[in-house]
C-alpha cells in the first residue's frame, strides 16, 4: 500500500502561513475543511519550527492590549497609573454616568478611552475638581456637543460643570448676543 499526501504544497505554506499569524491547530484543521488531522497539523508546524500554541497565546494577548486599549485608554496598562486616585475619580464619573444615561434612556455608546479627561475646563480654564462629593463650580461635567444625538463618540467632551450649564441654557446665537452685548458694555465703560 503506497502513502499518499493528503495535502498540497499550496496546503502546507497555507498551514504554515496561518501557523506563523498565531491560528490554532484546530482553526487551521477547520480551514482545510479537515482534510488532516490536528496532529498532523503540529508535526507541520514542529518540523518547520513553528509553535503555533505560543504564537496564538501572543495574538490573544496582543487582541487584549488593542481591545482594553480602545475600551479603557491609553493609561489602561499602566498599573501605577489605575491605581490612582485621579484615575479611579474619571472612571466612577464615567461609570455613574453611563448608569444614568440607560436610567434615562439615552444613546450611550462611548468606552472610557474614548474621553479625554482634562485637569482644566477648555472654555473657562477652571481646574476641574474630580474629588468633589457634590456637584460644584468646578466639577467635571460630561456635555453632548449636539444633545440629540446622546452620548456616543465624537459628540462628548469634559467641561466644568458651569461652562456645561451656561452652554446648555442658549443656542449659538444667543451666546454670540450676549457676548457682543458684554463687549459693547466693557468698551463703553473704557
Amino acid at each position: 500500500m503506497s502513502f499518499r499526501n493528503k495535502l498540497s504544497t499550496e496546503d502546507i505554506n497555507f498551514i504554515l502561513d496561518k501557523a506563523k499569524q498565531g491560528f490554532g491547530y484546530t482553526e487551521m484543521c477547520r480551514m482545510i475543511n479537515g482534510k488532516v488531522s490536528r496532529q498532523r497539523i503540529k508535526q507541520i508546524c514542529q518540523k518547520n519550527n513553528i509553535n503555533a500554541f505560543v504564537l496564538k497565546q501572543q495574538r490573544i494577548e496582543k487582541d487584549k492590549i488593542t481591545r482594553m486599549t480602545e475600551k479603557w485608554g491609553e493609561d489602561w496598562n499602566d498599573k501605577e497609573y489605575r491605581r490612582s486616585y485621579i484615575y479611579q475619580a474619571m472612571r466612577h464619573k464615567f461609570r455613574s454616568k453611563k448608569a444614568n444615561a440607560k436610567r434615562l434612556g439615552k444613546p450611550f455608546d462611548i468606552d472610557f478611552g474614548d474621553i479625554e479627561f482634562p485637569t482644566h475646563c477648555p472654555i473657562l480654564n477652571i481646574e476641574l475638581d474630580y474629588f468633589a462629593e457634590q456637584m460644584q463650580e468646578n466639577s467635571p461635567s460630561f456635555d453632548c456637543i449636539i444633545p440629540k444625538k446622546g452620548y456616543v463618540k465624537n459628540n462628548v467632551v469634559i467641561l466644568c460643570c458651569r461652562a456645561n450649564r451656561i452652554k446648555n441654557d442658549g443656542s449659538a446665537e444667543e451666546h454670540r448676543a450676549i457676548a457682543n452685548f458684554i463687549d459693547a458694555l466693557t468698551a463703553s465703560e473704557e
